[in-house]
């Protein structure tokens, strides 16, 4: 029997859900650049309805109700409890024991990353945790707790997540950003890290013709939070528009959330309606498609780990425009940083950038190979030596 490679995650796609596809595409590069059985052990909620094993595009699903206070008030309060009833799961629902893994690869510090770790040193199986975010701690979870009690619920999560992060063989940021938030906290003291970027699918994204509309077309793709900045691409938009008079110009945003409705009177009082479209979500089967549409693509977060959809367009041969000082900037080359790269919310230095395109009036030839299977390979080999 093959040696097992047992993933934990919080999330993997459903039918229902495409949240996690990023997890399904590296089990699937795991198992291409390995002779590992790839197990997949997702945790969620013990109020969660979804069933019990599932299969997702060929990769069986194993679900783990994690016992917790809802709302992330106090986070790993029945760990033990948690740890003892995995065990278990593993063994009589998975029918997997621990002298069968190899390695347990968990995503974000909780609830996956402290019992993958605290499971592997138990029994003495190589453990890694894979964050996924800026807020490695996962401080700014959970909507209930004010003041004081939320002060004080953070120190109990550091206290706790603190022991899995140093107790781990390895840390793995998605980009060195997400490790150099980790060195920052205060008692972190695991010197063993590694950067996995998130790697594209190549069966999945690749350039393609299709059907472009006769104006220059700009993609945003992202949830409306404050801190993924869509205001700053149509306050660019707006300059250009009524300002520089340009009218071959187009933006589709696609996403929600909270900050739609102010993007959308913004759009009403400056007169842009003709200019932007709004859509809730894309099909990720048709998300190629869509890239492959554009003539830009931009996005402005200012807080961001890394960014797949930067990646994706990239790896398509489309431009983009995003953050200095986020995760991407560690994939763009040195020569398409001045043109890729704008400061937090400059809405004249994005204006500027965007009419740059504009005005060559072609998609500028790009060559990114970010492909997943090359990212993986290279990490299989590294982890041998751990």
């Amino acid at each position: 029997m093959r040696r097992v490679y047992l993933e934990i995650t919080p999330f993997f796609p459903t039918k229902e859900s495409f949240r996690g596809p990023y997890i399904y595409d590296q089990v699937k590069a795991i198992e291409r650049n390995s002779d590992f059985e790839v197990v997949v052990v997702k945790v969620v909620s013990a109020f969660s309805n979804e069933e019990a094993v599932y299969e997702y595009q060929g990769v069986k699903v194993y679900n783990f109700k994690v016992l917790d206070i809802p709302s992330s008030i106090l986070p790993g309060l029945f760990h033990k409890i948690n740890l003892m009833r995995f065990e278990r799961f593993l063994k009589e629902r998975v029918g997997l024991l621990p002298k069968q893994i190899a390695f347990i690869h968990s995503h974000v510090a909780y609830p996956a990353g402290a019992i993958g770790a605290d499971f592997g040193r138990k029994h003495r199986i190589k453990n890694f945790i894979q964050h996924h975010g800026l807020d490695v701690m996962q401080l700014s979870n959970g909507r209930l707790l004010k003041g004081k009690a939320r002060e004080w619920n953070n120190s109990f999560i550091k206290n706790r997540f603190l022991k899995s992060v140093n107790g781990t063989d390895l840390n793995i940021g998605v980009s060195q950003k997400v490790l150099d938030e980790l060195q920052k906290i205060e008692g972190f003291s695991n010197s063993n890290t590694y950067v996995l970027y998130n790697g594209v699918n190549t069966k999945k994204f690749f350039k393609k013709e299709v059907e472009k509309d006769y104006r220059f077309t700009i993609g945003c793709i992202g949830n409306f939070w404050k801190i993924k900045d869509q205001i700053t691409l149509l306050k660019a938009l707006n300059i250009l528009v009524n300002e520089k008079g340009i009218e071959n110009i187009k933006v589709i945003f696609v996403g929600s959330g909270p900050t739609l409705e102010e993007c959308k009177s913004y759009v009403q009082q400056k007169s842009l309606n003709n200019f932007v479209q709004f859509q809730n979500e894309i099909d990720h089967t048709e998300l190629n498609d869509f890239y492959n549409s554009l003539d830009l693509f931009v996005l402005p977060s200012y807080y961001e780990a890394l960014g797949c959809v930067y990646t994706e367009a990239l790896q398509v041969g489309i431009p983009v425009i995003a953050v200095k000082g986020q995760g991407i900037e560690e994939l763009i080359k040195n020569g398409d940083r001045d043109t890729f790269l704008i400061d937090k919310s400059d809405t004249i230095q994005m204006s500027k950038l965007i009419h740059n395109f504009f005005e060559k009036n072609s998609v500028p030839t790009i060559s990114y190979k970010l492909d997943i299977d090359s990212f993986i390979s290279t990490f299989v080999n590294e982890i041998k030596r751990v």
